[in-house]
């Protein structure tokens, strides 16, 4: 399913543990992985990758092909999010994983708003992965290795999540284990609250019985009533997923552009998001 990966570097020690993941991503089905690090036009100091660029880019190069897969190196010059996507493209990659400090997609940096900005613009999935949950390369890889044990499905029952949801479908081919799909009926717009959370119920089960059939192991269907950005947020917070898949949305608030369920999800969580963009801005 995804074959060919791009590894977001920046050939930091803490770089290490996305690397370890990628590693670890047999179970999606990678076979080659492209290491990518971009040079920053507009970071301070960036105008080069450095003298101990190319020993980083061996010893991460040797780590994920002793996993077995494939590795490739690529370097661009330019605005980090921007020169991901194009060498997703250049490539004919089916992933792109990247790492977060943990604090959301809006706080600056490689892992800050350039993955806000990646996910955005990206017409490829997004694996965003907390660096410090990760921890060090053997957790990484035990984090990475488990990503289809116990998966979280947020939906708002969009045509976007239903993208979301034909992966999971697809996942079911690779060993998928047990699904939760959670739909928040927002109790703060409109009326017919039990007539809506009805009409959710028999759609979930619906899409159950898809995943199920497609050789899931289990899959439960919730729906509540509330804030769906609190409620979805409040799942995620209780860390039994060992990985949340699910839709952003084309928001234009500048403080969440990926939709209020999205950011709220992005902050709460530890475990790894698969983000299956809709190309806001393509």
């Amino acid at each position: 399913m995804f074959d060919r990966v791009i590894i977001c570097t920046d050939l930091s020690p803490s770089s290490e543990s996305i690397v370890a993941c990628a590693g670890a991503l047999g179970i999606l089905g990678v076979r080659e992985a492209i290491l990518a690090h971009v040079i920053d036009i507009g970071a301070d100091g960036s105008a080069s990758v450095g003298a101990g660029a190319d020993a980083a880019f061996a010893r991460q190069t040797e780590a994920i092909e002793r996993a077995g897969i494939r590795v490739r190196v690529d370097s661009a010059v330019g605005y980090p999010p921007y020169a991901i996507e194009k060498i997703a493209g250049q490539h004919d990659a089916s992933l792109i994983v990247i790492g977060s400090h943990g604090k959301g997609l809006f706080t600056g940096g490689f892992s800050g708003s350039v993955s806000s900005d990646l996910v955005r613009i990206s017409s490829h999935p997004v694996l965003l992965a907390v660096l410090s949950t990760l921890g060090s390369s053997d957790e990484s890889s035990a984090v990475c290795g488990r990503l289809l044990s116990r998966v979280l499905f947020p939906t708002d029952l969009s045509e976007d999540s239903a993208l979301a949801a034909e992966y999971l479908t697809q996942f079911a081919n690779s060993g998928l284990g047990t699904v939760d799909i959670l739909h928040v009926v927002d109790n703060t717009t409109g009326n017919s609250i039990e007539f809506r959370s009805s009409a959710a119920r028999a759609r979930l089960a619906d899409l159950a019985s898809d995943i199920l059939n497609a050789g899931a192991l289990a899959v439960n269907t919730e729906v509540v009533v509330g804030s769906p950005e609190r409620e979805t947020a409040k799942r995620c917070a209780i860390g039994e997923h060992s990985m949340i898949v699910m839709a952003p949305r084309c928001d234009d608030d500048p403080g969440q552009p990926l939709g209020g369920v999205t950011h709220a999800v992005i902050q709460a969580t530890s475990a790894p998001v698969l983000l299956i963009p809709p190309g806001c801005r393509r």
